[in-house]
């Protein structure tokens, strides 16, 4: 939160909790984040096992998995609410123990997805790589805490307090800066990712990348010319685990559907002007969507924000 808070000022942290020791319902957890309209739920936590040698840092995010061992960890992670008083009627009778009550996670809709791996692939690469952490990877598993969240949401396992190398390395000052640090660059990374900001060394390369751009030769400007390809625009609903197409609110705003590595990719509209679009998102986020957002595709293939602007500006000077 503290490097956050030093690198971009005019963001706001909000923290579960700053005290020591104050227990927090698991519920209360995620409703602290959907009531501020947050755009990032990150849950840290530390792993535990009966085996001492295991060992390594992970990344979760919502989803059913059909690995014994992801469920084991979501189920001790989600028996936290048995610390609670009147937790089965806090949870609609949910208990973590209960291999049926996880059938409503089969059900939730998780439109965040795609940014939920996005941010989990970036810390699961920083603490491999900078925080010289054993990566156990990006994987899904039916955490409580992350499946109610209106936002892009994932958890961490930072290691194993069951370790006890793993243990002094969490518990020291050191290993503490280290973890922290590698989360922060990950979140850096997916923030200028969606938000278009680059770092100054990133500006100096799009600038030598511009240079590039106008040294090319005039028969790759003709060619861009003579095909007339334009930049197209549509509004990105979610994405899902499974098919959404007998939904009647998906056959309502005529719901596009692609398929991705076992995942459902559902896009509505298709226009040249993003600003039609930005309206038909704001139509489609009021039908309750609420994390409905423009993407652009160029000669079918998708492509960032800032590419599309800047394609679109460059086709039409050379029209």
């Amino acid at each position: 939160g503290s490097y956050i808070e030093n690198a971009f000022p005019e963001m706001k942290v909000i923290y579960t909790r700053k005290t020591n020791d104050k227990f927090l319902k698991l519920a209360e957890r995620t409703q602290l984040a959907n009531d501020n309209n947050a755009d990032l739920f990150i849950s840290v936590h530390c792993d535990a096992f009966t085996n001492p040698t295991a060992y390594g840092a992970g990344v979760y995010v919502m989803g059913m998995s059909k690995l014994k061992a992801n469920m084991d960890i979501a189920m001790k992670e989600n028996a936290v609410i048995y610390l609670e008083d009147d937790y089965k009627e806090n949870y609609d009778g949910f208990d973590p123990n209960s291999a049926e009550s996880y059938i409503i996670f089969s059900l939730t809709q998780n439109t965040h997805l795609d940014q939920s791996l996005h941010i989990a692939e970036e810390i699961e690469g920083q603490f491999a790589t900078r925080a010289n952490r054993k990566s156990r990877g990006v994987k899904q598993a039916p955490f409580y805490v992350i499946s109610r969240a209106n936002m892009p949401s994932i958890l961490i396992e930072c290691g194993f307090l069951t370790n006890p190398k793993e243990e002094d390395f969490l518990h020291s000052e050191e290993g503490q800066e280290y973890l922290a640090s590698a989360i922060f660059r990950a979140f850096r990374t997916y923030k200028e990712s969606i938000d278009g900001v680059k770092t100054a060394n990133n500006l100096q390369q799009q600038e030598i990348t511009s240079i590039k751009k106008e040294e090319k030769s005039i028969m790759e400007k003709k060619e861009i010319i003579e095909t007339k390809e334009k930049v197209i625009y549509k509004v990105q609903i979610g994405t899902y685990l499974k098919s959404m197409l007998s939904n009647k609110l998906f056959q309502e705003i005529k719901a596009e559907e692609q398929i991705l590595n076992g995942t459902y990719k559902y896009f509505s509209g298709s226009n040249n002007s993003k600003i039609e679009m930005d309206k038909t998102k704001i139509i489609i986020q009021g039908k309750g969507f609420k994390g409905a957002f423009v993407v652009a595709f160029y000669k079918g293939n998708k492509i960032s924000m800032k590419e599309a602007l800047n394609l679109q500006k460059k086709i039409k000077n050379y029209e």
